[in-house]
């Protein structure tokens, strides 16, 4: 049985970080490798055959800082009795270096593991990514991102493709429903949802511009904007996305209702969801709600030319056509088309923890041979 090392971000709560909810899934769903996740001292533990390991003093944030690096760089000089090393995190200089040195210095030390690196989001620059990657087995997330890494040279037999993954999310109850459209005053028509950024991707700017065609053949609709703050810029951005809706007397038809300690009850309300982001710097290829909203039946709108394609169940604008964004998300609203399926079995097929647990086993059993 192959033991296996996740190196990440610590695997605790709050669940809304792409790269933690994906070391999560697949440890908890590997059936062949017997899985050890970095936590914190308090962390409950993850259940099934899943090891606690707990190296962080704190959850952490986005961004690993030096400290941080240097417990588990020190965790891995002192590991004992893992076959593999399986790095989840965005590829940047100061956490390849450190990886780059545990292994090495391991290695001269007698370690004969293998190591597994999975591009948990993409770099800003992919012209860097070759002194990034450094895994036996390198994973990109969607094709996408694999050709973007061979156009620059990443020795493609170490490439693979193996989506990401997300649980279901939990059933809700319709008074939970009918709570939430009085707390937000959102009436009884359709909610349409942008569970995006406001400042890193021109995405919010596109469905602002959109609301005017929306309202006017939907007038019963209203545009929730549920977005995480996730620079600085966050602030300023969302008033200009604001101040585009006042200019058009739109502000009213929408809501703004930022980071949700829950969005699973706004998602399941939702009668589509709106992605036109066209720069996923920060997220993984195909962001944790997109999934979620696929297992719900949920239609999707997103942009076209990225990896956001790999969802082939959803619908695709190019990016910053607000026109086109107005007019799909009017046809889903007027027709009651196949969508909901295609979208369950899209993700049935592709998505679902055990699938894509199963292409880990599968992996870790090829380095072996």
């Amino acid at each position: 049985m192959k033991h296996v090392l996740f190196v990440s971000k610590p695997i605790v709560p709050p669940w809304h970080d792409g790269s933690k909810n994906l070391v999560r899934d697949i440890a908890m769903h590997l059936t062949r490798a017997r899985p050890t996740v970095m936590t914190t001292e308090r962390a409950a533990p993850l259940g099934g055959r899943v090891v606690s390991d707990p190296i962080y003093r704190e959850p952490g944030g986005f961004s690993p800082g030096v400290l941080t690096n240097a417990r588990v760089v020190r965790r891995l000089l002192s590991d004992r009795g893992h076959d593999v090393w399986h790095f989840v995190f965005a590829p940047n200089v100061a956490s390849s270096t450190a990886a780059r040195v545990s292994i090495a210095t391991r290695r001269t030390l007698g370690w004969n593991g293998h190591v597994v690196q999975t591009i948990a989001s993409a770099p800003r620059r992919f012209e860097l990514a070759p002194s990034l990657l450094f895994g036996d087995a390198v994973v990109a997330l969607t094709e996408w991102t694999r050709a973007r890494l061979l156009a620059e040279g990443v020795e493609g037999s170490k490439l693979r493709v193996i989506p990401p993954c997300s649980a279901a999310p939990r059933a809700v109850a319709p008074a939970e429903i009918t709570q939430l459209r009085e707390e937000l005053d959102l009436g009884s028509g359709p909610i349409l949802l942008y569970p995006g950024d406001y400042e890193v991707s021109h995405g919010a700017e596109t469905v602002a511009r959109s609301v005017a065609a929306i309202v006017r053949a939907v007038p019963e609709a209203r545009v929730v904007f549920a977005c995480r703050p996730k620079t600085p810029r966050a602030q300023e951005a969302r008033a200009s996305v604001e101040r585009i809706l006042a200019d058009a007397h739109l502000l009213h038809r929408t809501r703004h209702v930022g980071q949700m300690a829950d969005i699973i009850p706004l998602l399941a309300a939702a009668s589509a969801v709106l992605f036109p982001v066209d720069d996923l710097y920060g997220k993984v290829d195909l962001p944790i709600v997109l999934l979620e909203a696929l297992s719900l039946g949920i239609p999707m709108i997103l942009a076209r030319g990225g990896p956001l394609e790999a969802l082939s169940a959803a619908d695709f604008v190019d990016p910053g056509d607000a026109d086109a964004l107005a007019r799909t998300a009017v046809a889903i609203l007027r027709d009651g088309s196949d969508r909901p399926q295609r979208a369950r079995a899209l993700y049935a097929e592709r998505f679902a923890p055990p699938v894509v647990a199963a292409l880990y086993d599968e992996l870790y059993e090829q380095l072996r041979r």
